[in-house]
């Protein structure tokens, strides 16, 4: 007689899985080929004398603050420079005094490399990228690459802020869909610098009322911050500091690369307003605007927010080259619809936005020293030119998918 099987008292074992040892390596990576790249970008511009210009006019505000001297009215030394950020920025800064300017700026540069890998992850995963290792790996290589282009470059050398905002922003609008947090990086992004502001406009048109509501209630609450700790300097920024292009350089300065910056080249003038600019200004917000929310309404999340940042760029007052960093996901974006489609259109396209943003034309045939009295023939006023125009293009091109698209429910973003 054969023997009765046993029966199993209590819950089956439930298998745990085990953490995968393919994702465990990731942060420690990035954080080690941040600071290599960081290092690297060190030597790159050994005696260079802009090195990290911007990062010491950040650390000038964060001393301001701590020493309680005017902080808008006070000036880097040796350069001269003001601070143009928000006074909450300027508190934001303080943990920049700590430590070695030397020290601190590698840090900061490193810090900045490795929001970039994060922005390109973001990215990545919203036009389809899966597998961690994958993911990470390609992220990883786009970074490296990146600093080949201007706007990383400049932004990494300069020590500047612009990747840090740019992937607080995409990664609220990518991976905040439908979530009760979405709203807060813009809000965060837009507490330190302006010019992410339209992003909340952005949200409105595209009916994520609470998205909205959430980044504005941020906003204020970084501008109430700056009021109670510093109410002087907040008072002094609201009232006009912070609204003064004068403030930041001349309008026709070849490393402005707004639309501002365009008419005032073309029509050399040096007047902070001009009814061509505002005209041409109110036109493109308006059909940016336009362009996002019929990306949006299409699922084509990633490109719709690109059209957002595109926008904002170009009708900001200023928009220095480090403004331009959006190019990252956007060759991301384009390089993803040349492999999908098999395209030769959007191959050129990838070549020509890539070319544009790394062949510094601006430096090679525009007298950059001179900008107070700017005179420039066809070929320097394109080259000088070359952002906006390419940014303006680019649009045009999101415009014709855009009409081209049925209306669709948005994809929720990975």
């Amino acid at each position: 007689m054969s023997a009765s099987p046993q029966l199993a008292i209590g819950p089956e074992p439930v298998a745990t899985p085990r953490k995968s040892s393919t994702t465990a390596w990731l942060l420690p990576v990035a954080v080690v080929v941040a600071v290599v790249l960081a290092l690297a970008e060190r030597v790159l511009h050994a005696g260079w004398p802009y090195w990290m210009e911007d990062f010491g006019v950040f650390r000038m505000g964060a001393h301001t603050v701590l020493t309680g001297g005017p902080l808008y009215h006070a000036t880097a030394q040796g350069t001269g420079l003001l601070f143009t950020y928000t006074p909450l920025a300027a508190l934001l800064f303080v943990p920049l005094t700590l430590g070695s300017a030397s020290v601190t700026s590698i840090a900061w540069c490193a810090a900045e490399l490795f929001f970039l890998q994060l922005t390109a992850w973001v990215a990545l995963g919203a036009i389809g990228v899966r597998g961690a290792g994958r993911r990470a790996g390609i992220a990883m290589l786009v970074t490296t690459g990146a600093i080949l282009l201007d706007p990383v470059d400049s932004d990494l050398s300069l020590g500047q802020i612009n990747i840090l905002l740019m992937f607080l922003v995409l990664a609220d609008l990518l991976l905040g869909e439908r979530r009760r947090w979405q709203g807060v990086g813009v809000g965060l992004a837009a507490a330190v610098k302006l010019i992410p502001l339209l992003f909340v406009v952005y949200l409105l048109l595209t009916r994520r009322v609470r998205a909205a509501a959430t980044a504005a209630t941020v906003f204020l609450l970084g501008m109430g911050v700056g009021f109670a700790v510093l109410p002087g300097d907040s008072l002094d920024y609201w009232s006009g500091a912070g609204f003064d292009p004068a403030r930041v350089g001349t309008p026709q300065s070849p490393f402005n690369q707004s639309l501002r910056a365009v008419f005032a080249r073309l029509l050399h003038t040096a007047s902070t307003l001009s009814v061509p600019w505002l005209l041409a200004a109110m036109a493109v917000a308006a059909g940016g605007l336009w362009i996002s929310v019929a990306l949006y309404r299409a699922g084509d999340t990633l490109a719709s927010v690109l059209a957002a940042a595109l926008t904002s760029t170009l009708v900001s007052p200023v928009a220095w080259e480090h403004h331009w960093v959006w190019v990252v996901p956007l060759l991301i974006l384009l390089g993803e619809r040349t492999v999908r489609l098999r395209s030769v259109f959007w191959g050129v396209t990838t070549v020509v936005v890539a070319l544009a943003f790394g062949l510094r034309l601006l430096y090679w045939y525009v007298p950059v020293d001179d900008a107070a009295d700017l005179r420039l023939g066809l070929p320097q006023q394109l080259a000088a030119d070359c952002f906006p125009l390419v940014g303006l293009a680019v649009l045009v091109v999101l415009a014709v998918i855009a009409t081209r698209r049925p209306p669709a429910r948005p994809a929720e973003a990975p």
